[in-house]
């Protein structure tokens, strides 16, 4: 049985949350969503943890022996037992993956949209080589021979034409099928999302939501009381951009140098200046759980933005050049045709 998606994960803890807020024990909690829940995968997941828990062990272990769930996660559940803070930990859990649930919708929408664009322009330039341009042929062969010499060479680049077309539109879907099919393996999906952080065209966007990931993890662990030398560890844990990783294992190497936490965030070059210099002073005013939450929010709005602004462009960008492609492939031919009709006329 796979692992459980960000919208599972995050109903998942929502509802050991109000378990806990309702002063239940979570294995006695675990047995009523066994009973009630409609969902397979969930109600198995329940039984597999309401047994471990019943065998004395906590939750972040009995998540962890299941292994349905995050790494991070199970951390995040560990640290929380610990703390004396699991049940605002689960609920910070749950918005965690909601948000990460959101930015994932968001990404697949990116692909999606512009993907179904080129389906149906394929088949727009399947009709025009199968049934347009025959029709164009046999008008054509009704004239004397000279004249279907004379428009037969325009026939054969139009159909020469939307053949190279049709062939590129396909190879670009099956390709996008096939990585989209080969990222469902987690170490293809690892390169691939490492690959995206340097190539020139999607490494700003990949840069957003590494910061998205980093910022949400931040705030989550920062309300959890998690020690500061320890948040950069966790935070690149979340991501596969290298200069961003490197940038938090040097935090964390200068905190546990002594280093004021608030002081190496800010001089790290990770979030932007004004966002840095912001949590640097909410750490001074003991606010800093409150900033790390607005920044989680804005960092999820930019990379929300970012990404619908690179469908806002390349929606239009492809209408624009196929819909350019297909009549220069008809006018090709109605040429041709207007002008033995103009001769004959």
């Amino acid at each position: 049985m796979k692992r459980l998606s960000s919208d599972e994960t995050a109903y998942f803890f929502e509802q050991l949350a109000m378990i806990l807020n309702a002063g239940m024990q979570l294995s006695d909690g675990m047995d009523i969503l066994f009973e009630d829940l409609s969902d397979k995968r969930i109600r198995e997941i329940c039984g597999q943890l309401s047994k471990s828990i019943n065998s004395g062990k906590t939750l972040g272990d009995a998540m962890e022996e299941c292994g349905k769930f995050p790494e991070y996660a199970v951390n995040m559940v560990k640290i929380g037992s610990v703390t004396g803070r699991l049940e605002n930990v689960l609920k910070d859990l749950s918005e965690y993956y909601e948000n990460r649930a959101e930015l994932n919708r968001t990404v697949r929408s990116a692909v999606i949209h512009p993907l179904m664009l080129l389906l149906m322009m394929t088949a727009v330039i399947v009709v025009l080589i199968v049934l347009v341009l025959p029709m164009f042929s046999k008008i054509f062969a009704q004239f004397d021979a000279s004249v279907s010499e004379t428009v037969s060479s325009a026939v054969n680049t139009a159909y020469g034409i939307g053949w190279v077309i049709l062939i590129v539109l396909l190879a670009v879907i099956v390709s996008v099928i096939i990585i989209s099919l080969l990222s469902l393996i987690p170490s293809v999906r690892k390169r691939l999302s490492s690959f995206l952080t340097v190539f020139p065209l999607t490494k700003r966007i990949s840069k957003k939501f590494s910061l998205a990931k980093i910022s949400s993890a931040m705030s989550l662990m920062a309300s959890a009381g998690i020690a500061a030398e320890e948040m950069p560890m966790y935070a690149a844990s979340l991501i596969n951009d290298k200069k961003l990783v490197n940038k938090l294992e040097n935090c964390r190497e200068r905190v546990l140098n002594g280093e004021y936490f608030a002081d190496v965030i800010s001089t790290s070059n990770i979030f932007p200046p004004m966002f840095a210099h912001s949590l640097k002073f909410s750490y001074t005013s003991g606010s800093f759980e409150q900033s790390w939450k607005k920044l989680s929010e804005r960092c999820d709005y930019e990379a929300a933005e970012a990404a619908s602004g690179i469908v806002s462009v390349i929606e239009p960008l492809i209408v624009i050049i196929l819909t350019t492609v297909i009549g220069a492939v008809l006018l090709s031919v109605m040429i041709p045709l207007m002008n033995i009709m103009s001769v004959l006329g």
